[in-house]
This record gives C-alpha cells, sequence and structure tokens, in this order.
C-alpha cells in the first residue's frame, strides 16, 4: 500500500501548488485593477501612475477634491507662459526648498530632496501626463524613483515613493517612502521597482520631510485635522508659493533680540546658499533685505 499512495500524494502537492499560484495571480489582478491605477509617463528612473477617481480609491487621496495639477502649478502665469518650460521651471524652484535630514556618519546636515536633474526630468513627466490624460478628468499621481547604488549596479537601489494631487488648498505631496534600501539576489527589473500598491503614507523618521526656514511662502507642512499639528511627510504648495520669494517663515511672535535675530538669519542664508538650496541671486536680494534692518 505504501508503494501505491506514492503517487496520489505528490499529484495532490502539485495541484495545491497549482491552485495556490492561480488564486495569487487572480488576487493580485483583482487588487491592481480595484485600484485604479495606471501608467502616466515614465523613464528609465522614474515613472508616474494615474490613480483614477472612483469608489474604490483610498480615503487619504480624497479624490472628491481633486483639481487640475498644471493649472494649479502655472497659476499666477501670463499668457505666454502657459507652457512646458514655465512649468518645469516652477518644479525646479519646489525642490529647491525642500530637503531631507541625512543621519549619516559623517553629514547630519539637511540635504537636497532630489537633484536638479530629478527636479527637471519629474516636472517633465508630469506636464506630459497632465496633457494626455485620457478623459481630461482631474488625476492624483503615485510617484516612484529610482537611484541606482553606484557600488551594486542592478542589485541594490534606493526608491523613494510619494502621492500627488492637488486641491483647494494647494498641491499635496505625500511621501511613503524617502530613499529605501532595495536588494535584489539578480539583476532587477522595471517591474520589480515599480510594482507597489497604493496605500496610505504612514509618517515616520524614514520619510520626513525638511523645510528650510527661509523659504517662499505658501510652502508649508500639511496640518492634521484634529489637533492642528504638523505632519512631516506631508507638504502643501499654496497658490502662492510659485510666484513668492524667499522669506523667512513668521513664528510665533517676533523677537525683541533684533541683532541675534539677523546674526541667525543670515548664517541661515549661508547654509542654504552652501547647500544649493537657493542661487547665488537669491541669496544676495536676501542679504541686502536682512542687512537693511540694521
Amino acid at each position: 500500500m505504501a508503494a501505491c499512495l506514492k503517487k496520489p500524494i505528490r499529484a495532490k502537492k502539485k495541484n495545491l501548488k497549482l491552485l495556490s499560484f492561480f488564486l495569487t495571480l487572480l488576487f493580485t489582478i483583482s487588487c491592481l485593477s480595484s485600484q485604479r491605477k495606471g501608467m502616466a509617463s515614465s523613464s528609465d528612473s522614474i515613472v508616474l501612475y494615474y490613480l483614477k477617481k472612483s469608489s474604490d480609491t483610498p480615503l487619504f487621496l480624497q479624490a472628491e477634491t481633486w483639481l487640475p495639477i498644471a493649472s494649479g502649478v502655472l497659476t499666477g502665469a501670463g499668457p505666454d507662459q502657459l507652457d512646458k518650460t514655465e512649468f518645469i521651471s516652477r518644479w525646479e524652484k519646489l525642490f529647491k526648498f525642500t530637503g531631507v535630514s541625512e543621519t549619516g556618519v559623517f553629514n547630519s546636515e539637511p540635504i537636497r530632496l532630489f537633484t536638479e536633474e530629478e527636479s527637471s526630468r519629474l516636472g517633465e513627466l508630469l506636464y506630459r501626463a497632465e496633457t494626455e490624460i485620457p478623459d481630461g478628468l482631474p488625476q492624483a499621481y503615485q510617484v516612484i524613483i529610482k537611484r541606482e547604488d553606484p557600488i551594486r549596479p542592478g542589485l541594490r537601489i534606493r526608491r523613494t515613493i510619494f502621492y500627488i494631487r492637488n486641491s483647494p488648498e494647494g498641491i499635496v505631496l505625500e511621501f511613503s517612502e524617502i530613499g529605501q534600501v532595495l536588494d535584489f539576489q539578480t539583476t532587477y527589473s522595471f517591474r520589480d521597482w515599480t510594482l507597489v500598491p497604493i496605500s496610505k503614507p504612514e509618517p515616520s523618521s524614514r520619510n520626513s520631510i525638511y523645510l528650510p526656514e527661509i523659504r517662499p511662502e505658501g510652502l508649508e507642512f500639511l496640518l492634521t485635522t484634529t489637533d492642528g499639528e504638523e505632519v512631516k511627510n506631508r507638504i502643501l504648495v499654496k497658490n502662492g508659493f510659485w510666484t513668492a520669494n524667499p522669506s523667512k517663515k513668521n513664528v510665533g511672535t517676533p523677537t525683541k533680540k533684533i541683532p541675534k535675530t539677523i546674526e541667525d538669519r543670515l548664517r541661515t542664508l549661508q547654509e542654504l546658499l552652501d547647500k544649493g538650496l537657493i542661487s547665488k541671486q537669491e541669496y544676495e536680494k536676501k542679504k541686502a533685505e536682512i542687512l537693511k534692518e540694521l
């Protein structure tokens, strides 16, 4: 009897494996289709997905409030500025004042979230996506960006994931991953780093954004609806930001120690210039404004 039992046992295991595979495949297809997610635009290192508005759209995306992103970014632009060049320029401006706090052994200072090249490429892809929306309705986006590891190319990357949507208050960016290290046993494929489910980003020290004290008005952290606290992985870009100049954020009541305040502001301004968060022209202009207060 023992010899007769061997074949049925092997057949049963094989059937169970096939059944498990097909159930997993069906579940994955069902999840992806229910999330209303479609490719918008992509490059070798950046991918944008349209997030369709439907009854299945996650609540954190607030689909009922969506507005066109392109018109939000181009707020206040003249008739001759409503083009791709102006859109990309304004998008690059946003990431001049958006950074992360580096916690490495050799450097604990904030650095830029994206390089100038990444910011420009992201702006280009977003503009293309906005002009090629299939149904013409306002969209939100899931953005996935990877950086190749120079030591283990093809086997290790750093991945950043965030969501973009435009609301009546302004454009909202919510980050779920920032520079997350992913290791692969074999050379990774496009699917390996882009197959990411839509999920609500939870705040943590690993996805927190740094906003410099001296920055244009209208760039701030989104506040919680319950206690009004800042959520460090969610930023709000109000319409006025796109045409505003860098200025010191007003916090609390004005201090009476004017000389010390000016000294601190000049030091902060120099740090922003050293980190490349502001241009030399912006630095000189703001420095002159601060020195006038003396």
